[in-house]
């Protein structure tokens, strides 16, 4: 009787063994590394330079008022998605076969200049922005972790901050007295909202072919730090951006 009803008891567990072993047959980890580009809009609503006492603010900077004034060329800087190219790296705890735990650093960088002349009186006028975002976010992954699994899209929904800075200088050939350099950085919360594929390529390693991602920042008001030229305070109203980044890469598992 103690035999069979051994017996009988090892027969009814065989699924639920079946069932565990199965529910352990993924990847428990993940780390990817890939290049990315995100297609970045302008974080900022309106600009205000004070100097001797007297401030100038530009409170629509998109419009032909404003591209008179401070050059059309230049206003493209803020009134013009610009794409931005780095890196997109993650790692992924996995606490079941399709939900995992994410987080996710990207930066993202651009160096640009604009050149205008306003005639008259002749003057040549070049804007040159040095440009970085990086961000560090965390968040859900849905994804089908099977390690026999081939085609596997996924999805997540990630947040955290970004910190974005732009060394930005003003040249004047005619007027030097208003040349300018300033140091804008600011800290802001921001979302990376997306999917995309990846192909299995080997026993430790897939092909991410895409991905791609909503990412908006809602950057605030700050006031840059004036390193040189007569502007001092500066001061920038900020607004949410929505940016789209794509990526590409590896994944090791």
């Amino acid at each position: 009787m103690r035999k069979n009803w051994l017996f009988t008891m090892v027969i009814l567990a065989l699924p639920a063994i079946a069932a565990a072993q199965g529910s352990n047959d993924y990847h428990k980890i993940e780390a990817y590394g890939g290049f990315s580009t995100n297609h970045v809009e302008s974080n900022l609503n309106q600009a205000s330079f004070t100097s001797g006492g007297a401030t100038q603010t530009f409170t629509n900077l998109c419009s032909t008022a404003t591209g008179d004034q401070i050059g059309p060329n230049s206003q493209r800087f803020f009134c013009t998605r610009r794409n931005f190219n780095g890196f997109d790296g993650s790692i992924t705890l996995n606490v079941s076969r399709y939900v995992g735990l994410k987080a996710n650093v990207t930066g993202h960088f651009k160096s640009q200049s604009y050149l205008d002349r306003f005639n008259p009186p002749g003057v040549a006028q070049t804007l040159v922005n040095h440009e970085r975002l990086y961000q560090f976010l965390g968040g859900i992954q849905l994804k089908n972790n099977s390690a026999s699994k081939h085609f596997k899209p996924f999805a997540h929904a990630l947040a955290g901050f970004a910190r974005y800075s732009n060394r930005q200088s003003q040249d004047l050939d005619l007027f030097p007295a208003f040349n300018f350099t300033i140091d804008d950085r600011v800290t802001s919360f921001a979302m990376k909202l997306g999917g995309g594929i990846d192909l299995r390529a080997g026993k430790r390693f897939d092909i991410r072919v895409i991905e791609i991602d909503y990412n908006p920042i809602f950057t605030g008001d700050r006031n840059p730090r004036a390193i040189a030229g007569p502007f001092s305070p500066v001061s920038f109203k900020g607004k949410p951006n929505h940016n789209l980044m794509v990526g590409i890469g590896v994944v090791i598992h």
